[in-house]
């Protein structure tokens, strides 16, 4: 279900963004944004974590009812009370910032995503795994925004209208979250709420999941400090392209931690083991795919997408494509330190990412522009990767025993080495064609290879199949 989710997260864009980008074009797109990266900011700070650590906490008792009740009593009051002052200072922050106070009505418009996001409680969702509910309701309004979008966002004067119905898109849905809670929890002003004993693990998730968000659109941030609007327009497109990539990887580490939670609760560490090692095989197969298209039809992408006007932005996306892979990764390597009860080692990983990200940025970005952020970025990731692959070593040791990751490299080499020859043949087509040529002789090439090399997660899913 979390990855019918995520491909609407890639199919809706894959429909939106090249009207989008032609009717508005860089310079528009390039602010929204902007605002939508500052916005996120503030959001990852009200929620205090609760993405990891109101997932956790929640699929521990979710097996009873009285418990899960006033837990999650409990973590919504913490979430009601940050919310309010993150929101405060949000709007301090707007006024007194000579960036922000030139577009007052757009910071307001995207501002309020900081209370739909907290009102949505989605981790409390994933935690009790209903993941078909939260799929048909995203789709639902994600449909809602398309149709809203094709009749209302028809110039470049209406990049306020388009962010509004961005905004609806993306998390207005989350209102029907809250009044769906009943269902599984019974609220009473009569149940004693204590919050205290949540402060000090979920101080640790607060750190962790904030330096992670941080740093992971740090390079979006600073570029609007750093170059103009247009630049930003190019820049923006790139980082969609690159997100709408990272999301399908994204979606099966995002829904490991309440079974991971659950496995090292009660199963122990060889059901661990082998749900980790499954999915560092599919994320490595995926991921590299996902790489040799940003690389290799990076042209056609672009100009697909986005017009000729954006392509100058195509060695942005080209530098950073191993974030596909990288982020993938890195996601399932912090799902599991967070489920062996590991924050602080994780926690330590983030804020390292966080502070090396914005020294890199800020000496790439001015240098090299776009391209820097990119570099930067990738070179964070890379390092963090490295980090979290040296503390949970002995783990990661036994979970490579059960990979075949020599198998996958190979067939992606091959595969890869053949799409670039066919492309060459067929550079003078559409780009749409140019995609799917490429595409069909690159999962060919290496699906036939992964089976005749009989890689395990990929026998595996046949062998189910059957």
């Amino acid at each position: 279900m979390n990855m019918i989710l995520t491909s609407s997260s890639f199919l809706f864009p894959l429909v939106t963004v090249p009207y989008v980008s032609r009717v508005l074009g860089p310079s528009k797109t390039g602010i929204i944004s902007w605002a939508s990266t500052f916005t996120d900011y503030f959001i990852l700070v009200a929620m205090l974590g609760f993405n990891m650590y109101g997932t956790r906490e929640c699929a521990k008792v979710r097996d009873d009812r009285e418990k899960l009740s006033q837990t999650l009593q409990e973590l919504l009051t913490i979430l009601l009370i940050s919310t309010s002052i993150v929101y405060a200072v949000y709007l301090t922050f707007v006024f007194l910032m000579p960036r922000t106070q030139e577009q007052l009505p757009l910071m307001f418009i995207t501002g309020t995503t900081i209370w739909f996001t907290a009102a949505g409680a989605e981790w409390f969702y994933r935690a009790i795994e209903q993941y078909g509910y939260i799929t048909f309701r995203n789709i639902m309004f994600k449909i809602l925004s398309v149709i809203l979008m094709f009749l209302f966002v028809r110039q470049t004067q209406d990049y306020l209208t388009y962010a509004a119905i961005n905004v609806l898109g993306t998390v207005g849905s989350n209102v029907i979250n809250i009044c769906r809670l009943r269902k599984y929890v019974d609220f009473s002003v009569r149940r004693k709420i204590s919050i205290r004993h949540h402060f000090k693990s979920m101080f640790k998730f607060s750190v962790s999941s904030i330096s992670s968000g941080m740093y992971g659109k740090i390079d979006m941030l600073l570029l609007g400090f750093f170059v103009n609007n247009y630049s930003l327009g190019l820049y923006q497109l790139v980082f969609k392209i690159r997100n709408l990539c990272t999301s399908v990887g994204g979606s099966v580490t995002a829904v490991m931690l309440p079974r991971l939670s659950y496995y090292e609760a009660k199963a122990g560490r060889e059901q661990t083991t082998r749900l980790v090692a499954k999915n560092f095989n599919f994320l490595l197969i995926l991921g590299l795919g996902m790489i040799s298209a940003m690389v290799i039809c990076a042209h056609p992408i672009i100009t697909l997408l986005g017009g000729a006007e954006y392509l100058p932005g195509i060695h942005a996306l080209q530098i950073g494509a191993p974030l596909v892979l990288l982020g993938s990764i890195g996601s399932m390597q912090s799902q599991y330190m967070v489920a062996s009860n590991q924050e602080k080692a994780y926690t330590y990983t983030t804020v390292f990412g966080l502070v090396f990200s914005v020294i890199l940025e800020c000496i790439l970005i001015p240098c090299w522009g776009i391209n820097g952020a990119a570099l930067g970025l990738v070179v964070t990731e890379f390092c963090v990767y490295v980090l979290r692959s040296y503390i949970i070593r002995d783990f990661m040791t036994v979970v490579h025993k059960h990979t075949d990751y020599h198998k996958i490299v190979f067939a992606w080499i091959t595969a890869s080495v053949l799409t670039i020859g066919v492309l060459w043949l067929v550079n003078s087509l559409n780009a749409f064609i140019q995609i799917a040529i490429a595409g069909a002789v690159y999962l060919f090439v290496d699906l036939l290879l992964l089976y005749i090399f009989k890689e395990k997660f990929f026998i595996s899913v046949i062998k189910k199949n059957e």
